[in-house]
């Protein structure tokens, strides 16, 4: 995964709901997969484009690929996990690696991908291939650039060009996106070339998502779990369909939409 106290307790705050909303979101999926198909002798597949180094020093608590692996030991069944974690920074990833090895069962399932990680979605698709029917594998994919769905001149961000591609490959795995949207509304004004959040969401080939949303001291964030399944609502974990009310008003305020247009949209 400042100089004033109440500072960093907002920003330890809000890595910390960071990482149960990611932790929520792969609840779901695991929750689903293992209902439908738990229990046959199939692969969760899991990739993580950001994964650091599995834990945030400065806070002291634990990055997605430590929620992933709590999750799933609560809340995956009858499935085979290949998680996939890749990060640019090497040393982050060697870290990972001696973490991973304090967890039973983890390290044997684990494969770092230290670099790029658009190379990195392409090594996991390619394993998913060698394994199984691309149509038919179930798993999730976390994107959490700790900014927006952008990707910089010199590769550094969100896989955004890979991830068009897998996602029409692979239409059973589950995308997680975590997204900054106070950067992308200071990127938009000052005219980069970036995607409103709802649009970033209908260009992924995926018919049905779940949106939910934070204010922290640090920015506000959009979550989105897309899916090609039917799962409803999960009001206890504040994930709502992006069709209902509650989901257009989320992805309307993502989108900077004055409050005109929020007339008759019940608020959160």
């Amino acid at each position: 995964m400042r100089h004033a106290s109440d500072t960093s307790q907002g920003q330890s705050l809000a890595t910390i709901d960071k990482e149960r909303r990611i932790g929520a979101a792969l609840s779901v999926s695991m929750r689903i997969a293992s209902r439908a198909l738990g229990g046959k002798g199939y692969t969760f597949w899991h990739f993580d484009a950001n994964a650091g180094s599995g834990w945030n020093e400065k806070i002291n608590t634990p990055g997605s690929p430590l929620v992933f692996w709590q999750v799933a030991d609560v809340c995956l069944s009858g499935f085979k996990p290949a998680a996939f974690f890749c990060d640019l920074d090497v040393d982050a990833m060697r870290r990972l690696q001696s973490r991973l090895r304090s967890i039973p069962g983890s390290a044997s399932a684990s494969y770092l991908l230290p670099g790029d990680n658009q190379e990195g979605l392409e090594v996991f698709a390619e394993c998913i291939r060698r394994s199984e029917k691309t149509k038919y594998a179930m798993g999730s994919v976390v994107i959490d650039p700790n900014g927006y769905y952008y990707r910089n001149p010199k590769g550094i961000g969100a896989p955004i060009y890979a991830l068009q591609w897998f996602c029409r490959e692979f239409p059973r795995i589950d995308i997680v996106l975590n997204l900054n949207i106070r950067t992308y509304q200071l990127q938009a004004s000052q005219g980069h070339n970036v995607l409103p959040p709802r649009e970033v969401l209908y260009g992924l080939n995926r018919k049905h998502w779940l949106v939910a949303q934070a204010h922290v001291s640090t920015g506000r964030f959009l979550l989105a779990v897309g899916r090609n399944f039917e799962t409803g609502d999960h009001k206890n974990l504040q994930l709502y369909r992006h069709d209902s009310a509650e989901g257009e008003y989320i992805l309307n305020m993502a989108d900077g939409k004055r409050q005109g247009v929020l007339d008759g949209v019940s608020k959160l």
